[in-house]
């Protein structure tokens, strides 16, 4: 048995999505895995293929293919307390707190994403002082957004737990953005586009797949 997990943003939903789904479901003896920064509900919205896994949020929670929770990472309470002073310091109006039941602009039990939607040219120093003293958190910037997890909520950690579940030949993994860089060092996996000083395995269309896995 082997594992594909792809990033979906711009790696499997992009312009060839069709083909790309196509692909996937004539592949034999393989678990096909979405690891996204989105959401599950958002995720659904535009999924269009079953997948054996779902990893969500940046790894902060896994479901299987029956949608049933296995895996869930948490912020720390007192952590999101200190987050959400500092946003409101900072006078974002825009964000919200992800438990996986609900978004809320509130303070809500069992955060696993903060998404602060970006209103200046120039986030990083906000992104700083949003951090700065808080060891179990990390960010990084995407379209538009702040995200803040968890230390624990990285694709890697949710590809290592389905791992641990199953036994694999072979490990297939893609993407093409910066929270998708920990699974591609990871699992020597292929970066979607010029990677240039990134020392990572460069591919140029997903459908690409179709050689390496054929020849593997």
């Amino acid at each position: 048995m082997n594992l594909l997990v792809t990033d979906f943003d711009g790696t499997f939903y992009d312009n060839n999505y069709e083909d790309n789904i196509k692909f996937v479901e004539e592949l034999n003896n393989i678990d096909f895995v979405i690891a996204t920064g989105r959401n599950y509900p958002s995720l659904k919205e535009d999924l269009k293929i079953k997948c054996d896994y779902y990893i969500c949020n940046d790894g902060g929670y896994i479901l299987d293919k029956d949608y049933n929770l296995i895996y869930r990472n948490y912020i720390d309470k007192k952590t999101v307390e200190i987050v959400y002073f500092r946003i409101k310091e900072l006078g974002y109006n825009n964000y919200f707190f992800d438990n996986i039941d609900k978004f809320s602009k509130e303070i809500i039990d069992n955060v696993n994403k903060i998404s602060v939607k970006i209103q200046n040219d120039n986030p990083n120093d906000d992104i700083k002082y949003l951090l700065e003293g808080l060891d179990d958190i990390y960010a990084y910037i995407s379209t538009n957004w702040i995200n803040i997890l968890s230390i624990d909520s990285k694709k890697s950690n949710g590809i290592d737990f389905i791992t641990n579940l199953n036994n694999y030949d072979n490990i297939y993994v893609i993407g093409n953005d910066i929270n998708d860089y920990d699974m591609l060092k990871k699992y020597n996996g292929y970066f979607l586009g010029n990677s240039n000083s990134l020392d990572f395995n460069d591919i140029n269309d997903f459908l690409k797949l179709k050689d390496i896995i054929k020849n593997d």
